[in-house]
């Protein structure tokens, strides 16, 4: 994960810093998902910031049949820093906020107004917050301070992935991806990793897709030489 972690950090940061919020925040989506934008949870949480569907649209992650807002690492990273900012808001503090993050605003709502403390550390010495949330906060720091200290841990040979650049383009009508992997002449496997939320093969007219760094305008000049009402069938040979 602190591997793969190199990919998305300095989107990452940069949304944490625009919104606001503690950048050590990073470290949620280490424990979330260890940055893989697919990754799914036996409840239905999604994403690398693993948001369930309601919550998801509460904070403008669309679904529709051929894409999925919450496997979007940037709009799922602006989501989240502002679902998170939120709950700071609500509770005043980080490890709270946190811990509702993981088990929902309600249910710490609840262990406060049980017990009459509104701090994480007596709410798990009680035990009266979920198994789970009662171990995330701690994991979450523990990777935060393993991570500041690579070498205390053996953690400095980790060679960070180099973090994704992409370029922009609008499809202007269904355009199949193995034709832009055509057009491109970049792997198909390559599109669909700079493109996690794309659920099927066609992106749909208005689509922002992700393409290789410099390749969007002549992407939209070639497209320009296959009929728009054929984009989604054909192929480009030489």
């Amino acid at each position: 994960g602190l591997q793969r972690s190199g990919r998305y950090r300095p989107m990452i940061q940069r949304i944490l810093d625009e919104e606001g919020v503690p950048p050590e925040l990073i470290y949620l989506a280490q424990a979330e998902s260890g940055f893989l934008p697919r990754a799914l949870s036996n409840k239905q949480a999604t994403g690398m910031w693993q948001f369930v569907k309601f919550r998801g649209q509460e904070y403008g992650l669309m679904q529709t049949p051929y894409s999925d807002d919450r496997l979007d690492p940037e709009k799922a990273t602006r989501s989240a820093a502002r679902h998170l900012r939120d709950l700071y808001a609500h509770f005043g503090d980080w490890y709270l906020a946190i811990a509702a993050y993981n088990c929902g605003p309600g249910c710490v709502d609840k262990a406060v107004e049980r017990t009459g403390f509104a701090d994480f550390w007596e709410l798990r010495s009680r035990n009266v917050l979920p198994k789970e949330t009662t171990n995330y906060v701690p994991i979450i720091l523990a990777m935060t301070i393993m991570a500041k200290n690579p070498k205390s841990y053996d953690l400095d040979g980790i060679v960070p992935d180099p973090a994704l650049e992409y370029d922009v383009a609008t499809m202007t009508s269904p355009t199949q991806m193995a034709l832009v992997a055509d057009l491109t002449e970049t792997p198909l496997s390559e599109l669909q990793e700079l493109n996690p939320a794309l659920l099927k093969n066609v992106a749909p007219a208005g689509y922002l897709l992700n393409v290789p760094c410099g390749m969007a305008a002549s992407l939209n000049a070639s497209l320009e030489t296959v009929p728009p009402e054929r984009r989604a069938s054909w192929r480009m040979h030489k």
